[in-house]
């Protein structure tokens, strides 16, 4: 298990769930409200069934996004992932995913950065376990950002 001290925090992002109903337009305006705020947007997902939307988002400035969609009445939480740079190496994707693997920690979702924080590819994910999946992936040499790292 990880160890910690006093203040510690794990190296995580969070992520804004932003719940639509499943119409034409309602995706734009939620990138509208946010641009309206200057709310910058680093990553999104786009997941929908027959009747919602779950629009995952992370963002340059969380309590401004939230802020900003309590004030458009978009129904929104707010959970925490995973920000893990994938380097120009060898330690792609496939390798986050086996290290995680090999640790028996389940992925549940994954997407990918719009922007490149520090110049490299990154991918959210959200995880089983973020104490246990942050202790396995440093041990393997990957880099994890947190919100100040976007």
């Amino acid at each position: 298990m990880l160890k910690t001290e006093h203040g510690y925090d794990d190296p995580s992002v969070r992520q804004i769930a932003v719940f639509l109903h499943n119409r034409v337009g309602s995706f734009r305006e939620v990138l509208k409200t946010l641009e309206d705020a200057a709310v910058a947007v680093h990553a999104l997902s786009v997941s929908d069934s027959a009747d919602f939307t779950i629009v995952r988002l992370v963002v340059g400035d969380v309590e401004g996004a939230k802020r900003a969609l309590n004030e458009g009445e978009f129904p929104h939480a707010e959970s925490s992932i995973l920000a893990v740079e994938l380097g120009d190496d060898k330690k792609g994707l496939l390798a986050v995913c086996r290290s995680l693997i090999r640790a028996e920690i389940n992925i549940n979702y994954a997407y990918s950065f719009v922007t490149r924080p520090r110049g490299s590819a990154v991918v959210a994910m959200h995880v089983d376990s973020i104490p246990s999946a942050v202790e396995v992936l440093r041990t393997n040499g990957f880099t994890l950002l947190d919100e100040q790292g976007l």
